[in-house]
């Protein structure tokens, strides 16, 4: 059973178009009242459908960042140990459990080289981690922010 129905899906490519739009635009563009929109964007939000809004920015107008993807390798017994910590690491921006080379695979992403450093060394730091391989990002062609809302 689906947690959403035709109108939440319309309501929500209308959000990820452009975030920023308001419930009165929509309304205008969908023909829903505002108060039905409203309705449903407050049941998304209390059913979980709705995690949460942010804001998404130009990295390189704000003066840059370094941005590298890690391969890391672990110690069988403290993979899921090594992926929490890596969670909580704010410039760690995604955490991936892999086959292949590498145990995990992370995308790190810090402002400068410095912080890009301190980073890699608290990855180190870290019990289990037995090894480390960067691959510096030097040009992004696609980067999905978020899942897009599939047709229906």
């Amino acid at each position: 059973m689906r947690n959403v129905d035709e109108n939440d899906i319309l309501i929500l490519k209308f959000l990820q178009a452009d975030g920023r739009i308001s419930f009165s635009q929509i309304s205008r563009k969908t023909g829903m009242p505002t108060s039905t929109i409203h309705d449903h964007y407050n049941r998304m939000v209390e059913k979980g459908v709705i995690k949460k809004t942010t804001v998404l920015y130009d990295e390189d107008k704000l003066g840059g960042s370094v941005k590298a993807i890690v391969g890391i390798e672990t110690g069988a017994k403290l993979y899921s140990s090594v992926a929490e910590k890596l969670c909580k690491i704010n410039e760690v921006t995604e955490v991936f459990g892999t086959t292949g080379e590498f145990d995990l695979m992370i995308k790190v992403q810090s402002w400068d080289d410095d912080s890009f450093r301190e980073v890699l060394n608290d990855i180190r730091k870290i019990d289990g981690v037995e090894d480390i391989f960067i691959s510096s990002i030097l040009e992004v062609f696609k980067e999905k922010p978020q899942q897009q809302i599939m047709n229906i």
